[in-house]
């Protein structure tokens, strides 16, 4: 009897809800799994699956519940942002709903006989909240809306038979690549330019924060006419910011030299590089070891001035008795025995990196007299407070040259080009395609061109700018 009430009691302790679902007959991995579907159907049903069925039902229960929370939250969160800008009064909200109901103003009709003879059929330019709306022509019975078909019927279209031959060739089928090409580029006072830049990567092919910026006025440098195009390269952590800074700031101070001292070129590019460098040591950016070199070439009329600091470059290329490069600047490097001579005499040292066991590794560099910093590539730059300590100026050297009808175009690139190309091979690569006056095609090949250079000496690669500008006054 005893022995009874044992086992009555044993089997009074044992778990009920083994026996209820099966736990037992499962492996192990899923009698986990049940225990922890028993957890979520006591969490969202209160009630325990009896079989296989019910747990595969309440996992896709569970499933489409959580599909259904997440996009309340995802619906309440953008109701959230709208209102939130739409009750904001901010300037930058503001223009944005200007902007908003501007473009769907726009939508509505089909603005025609808009200045001369000009139709906008649903192409909207970016517009500002300050862009004035074109006027609309008006009837008697309300605004005229009419469609794309109307509009064409109604635009004269001139008889094929008035039509040039040179004109009709220009538009023929076997030139629709290279009119599309022509009108990729940009023109400038008479003649062509084309700018291509690509970011530097890694040895693993990871791509770097593009540090190269290019200065393009290729019309008028406000009310002065003259073309300004520059390159700058940036270096160091902040090399980005101060190339960029350097591209808002550096007209805005050639201009104001203009106003200031007038004809004298030199002395407006010498005192505007001067004011540039300073307000980027002024900056809120740290350029203790960051800077940007800056080569730049100003032409008016007839003449050209280059001012150049660091180790980017501009070459002219003529064709007289077959093709020449003319290298219009000096690069600043610690090779350069002037360069060199000058950065000793203000304190500095010129030496390459050294491994371990005191061999050299690389180029020669600037650095400290005592002190293994800041190592630079190049003898002046902008930026870069450290290197002014060790005779880094930023001090531009200037050329001025006379245009000739033999001088063709001009190449205008950061040191990712010049690194393993010389002025002849880049400038071949450049003359077969300004001879088919397709320009924008020949930036594209240089870029291809430096970057092929770079694959074949380096894992790594540079960032590479270019600028290439036909000069209108040709043979």
């Amino acid at each position: 009897m005893l022995a009874q009430s044992q086992q009555l009691q044993q089997s009074d302790q044992k778990p009920k809800l083994s026996s209820s679902i099966g736990i037992t007959t499962f492996p192990h991995k899923f009698t986990i799994l049940s225990i922890l579907l028993i957890v979520i159907a006591f969490k969202f049903q209160s009630t325990v699956p009896q079989n296989l069925r019910d747990i595969l039902n309440l996992i896709k229960q569970i499933k489409v519940e959580y599909k259904n929370n997440w996009a309340k939250k995802d619906t309440r969160m953008k109701n959230k942002r709208q209102s939130k800008m739409e009750r904001c009064l901010c300037l930058p909200c503001q223009e944005q709903r200007n902007k908003k109901s501007l473009i769907m103003s726009l939508k509505l009709v089909n603005i025609a006989n808009y200045g001369n003879g000009l139709r906008i059929l649903n192409r909207l330019p970016k517009l500002d909240a300050k862009s004035e709306v074109p006027k609309q022509k008006h009837s008697s019975n309300g605004p005229q809306a009419r469609s794309p078909k109307q509009l064409d019927e109604e635009t004269p279209k001139p008889h094929y038979s008035s039509v040039t031959p040179e004109r009709r060739q220009q538009f023929s089928p076997e030139r629709q690549v290279l009119n599309k090409r022509r009108l990729m580029a940009k023109t400038w006072q008479g003649g062509l330019f084309a700018s291509k830049t690509k970011a530097g990567c890694l040895p693993n092919k990871t791509l770097k924060t593009n540090q190269d910026a290019a200065i393009l006025f290729p019309n008028n440098l406000e009310h002065y006419n003259c073309s300004l195009i520059a390159v700058c390269d940036g270096h160091g952590t902040n090399g980005h910011l101060v190339s960029n800074l350097i591209k808002q700031i550096l007209p805005k101070y050639i201009e104001q030299q203009f106003q200031q001292l007038g004809r004298d070129i030199e002395r407006c590019l010498t005192v505007a590089f001067e004011k540039t460098n300073k307000e980027i040591n002024e900056s809120e950016f740290d350029t203790t070891l960051s800077g940007s070199t800056a080569v730049s070439v100003l032409i008016r009329k007839e003449q050209l001035w280059t001012a150049n600091v660091g180790d980017s470059r501009a070459i002219l290329c003529r064709n007289q008795d077959g093709w020449k490069a003319i290298q219009l600047t000096r690069d600043h490097k610690p090779s350069d025995e002037q360069e060199k001579q000058r950065i000793i005499e203000a304190g500095g040292r010129i030496d390459s990196q050294r491994d371990f066991y005191g061999n050299q590794l690389g180029p020669e560099r600037v650095w400290l007299q005592y002190i293994d910093a800041p190592g630079l590539a190049m003898t002046r730059s902008m930026g870069d407070k450290l290197g002014a300590q060790a005779g880094v100026i930023s001090v531009p050297e200037i050329l001025e040259y006379t245009i000739t009808p033999q001088d063709q175009f001009i190449i205008v690139a950061s040191d990712g080009v010049w690194e393993y190309l010389t002025n002849e091979e880049v400038m071949n690569v450049v003359v077969p395609y300004i001879e088919k006056d397709n320009i924008d095609l020949a930036a594209d090949k240089l870029m291809a061109e430096a970057i092929n250079s770079w694959k074949k000496h380096s894992l790594a690669r540079d960032d590479i700018t270019c600028i290439v500008v036909q000069l209108k006054n040709q043979a």
